[in-house]
C-alpha cells in the first residue's frame, strides 16, 4: 500500500512538474492576469489533483474535464481521469465502515 502511495506521489508530481514547465513556456504570451487557456487549464489540473487526494472524486472529475477543455494536448489529464474512476471503482467496492464481516 506505501508502494503505491509513493507511486501516485511521483506520478503526480512528475505529471504538474512537465505541465508547469510546458505552461511557462508560452508565458510571453499570456496576459497580465495570467489567463491563458494553457494557465486556466493548469490551474483546473492542479485543482483536480487536490480534490482526488481528498477523495472528492465529483469535483476533481469536473476540474480536469474542464482542463481538457481548456487544452485538449495534455495527454496527463486522461490519464488522471482515468484514475479518478478507478479510485472511485475501489472506494465503491469497500464495505462501508463499521459493516459486519
Amino acid at each position: 500500500m506505501i508502494t503505491v502511495i509513493i507511486v501516485m506521489a511521483i506520478v503526480i508530481g512528475g505529471g504538474w512538474f512537465i505541465w508547469g514547465r510546458r505552461g511557462r513556456s508560452s508565458a510571453a504570451s499570456a496576459t497580465p492576469l495570467g489567463a491563458t487557456p494553457e494557465n486556466l487549464a493548469f490551474e483546473a489540473f492542479t485543482h483536480g489533483n487536490s480534490c482526488l487526494a481528498a477523495g472528492q472524486f465529483a469535483e476533481a472529475t469536473a476540474s480536469f474535464q474542464r482542463a481538457r477543455e481548456l487544452d485538449p494536448k495534455r495527454p496527463h489529464v486522461t490519464e488522471r481521469l482515468a484514475e479518478v474512476a478507478r479510485r472511485q471503482e475501489a472506494t465503491d467496492l469497500l464495505p462501508p465502515a463499521g459493516a459486519a464481516s
